[in-house]
C-alpha cells in the first residue's frame, strides 16, 4: 500500500500549485526586471512562510529523520556537521519556496552516492508531511508538500533506475 503522501504530482486548487497561481496572477502587471522580487513577496504572503518557518521545518523535520529506522542511519553515514546542514536545507528551501536563490548547489550530484531506493522517497515524504503538519498552515503546508513530491519524484526516477 502507498502511503497517501506517496511520489505524486499534487493538483491543488483547480491543479495550480500555488507557484503557478502567483505567476499567472503576477500576469505582465510587473515589470521584468521587478518581477522576481514581486513573485518572492507574493509567494511569501500566500504562503505565510519566511527564513523562520523554514530554519523550524528543517530542524523538525531532521529531527524526526535522524531518529527514522529506515532514514536515520542513512543520514548519519553523510552528515558529519548538522549545523552548516540545517543552513544548508534552510537555504535549499527557501530557494525552491520562495525564490531566493540561495542554493547554487546540484541536489541530483548530493544525492547520487546514496544507495536510495523509492521506498526512502516515500518515507521521506511521510517525515516531511508530519513535520508540515506541525509546524505551518495549511497554504504553506500545500506549497511545501507539492515542491517536495515533485523533487521526490524527480530524484526518484533519475537515481532509482536498475
Amino acid at each position: 500500500m502507498t502511503h497517501p503522501t506517496a511520489i505524486q504530482n499534487p493538483e491543488p486548487e483547480g491543479g495550480r500549485s500555488l507557484f503557478r497561481r502567483v505567476m499567472d496572477d503576477a500576469g505582465v502587471s510587473v515589470a521584468p526586471l521587478d518581477r522576481r522580487g514581486e513573485l518572492a513577496r507574493q509567494l511569501r504572503e500566500r504562503s505565510g512562510l519566511d527564513e523562520a518557518a523554514l530554519e523550524r521545518v528543517v530542524r523538525r523535520f531532521y529531527a524526526h529523520a535522524r531518529i527514522d529506522a529506515d532514514l536515520g542511519p542513512m543520514f548519519s553515514a553523510h552528515v558529519a556537521d548538522w549545523e552548516t546542514h540545517y543552513a544548508r536545507m534552510v537555504d535549499f528551501w527557501a530557494s525552491v519556496a520562495l525564490l531566493a536563490g540561495r542554493y547554487h548547489r546540484n541536489a541530483l550530484q548530493a544525492h547520487r552516492p546514496l544507495a536510495l531506493r523509492p521506498m526512502h522517497f516515500e518515507r521521506w515524504l511521510a517525515l516531511f508531511d508530519q513535520t508540515l503538519q506541525e509546524e505551518v498552515s495549511p497554504q504553506a503546508h500545500q506549497h511545501l508538500m507539492s515542491i517536495a513530491q515533485r523533487i521526490a519524484a524527480t530524484l526518484s526516477s533519475r537515481l532509482c533506475t536498475r
